[in-house]
């Protein structure tokens, strides 16, 4: 099953990110905005993701380990 996140480029856009920000993913799914976010970011910069989905945790300890 493929997903595509709905307007990603144009939700993290709206975030006025900072590369030294925090931020909080409180719906990671896939991890599509949260890929975007983390892009973003410097090393100083912080993601919190959090799902409710033990399937969708498990895909983001996967993607994203490291």
């Amino acid at each position: 099953m493929t997903h595509v996140s709905v307007l990603e480029e144009a939700a993290v856009n709206a975030l006025n990110l900072r590369e030294d920000g925090v931020y909080l993913d409180a719906t990671f799914g896939r991890g599509g905005h949260s890929r975007r976010i983390l892009e973003r970011l410097s090393a100083a910069g912080r993601l919190i993701a959090l799902d409710v989905d033990p399937e969708a945790i498990e895909h983001g300890r996967q993607r994203f380990a490291g």
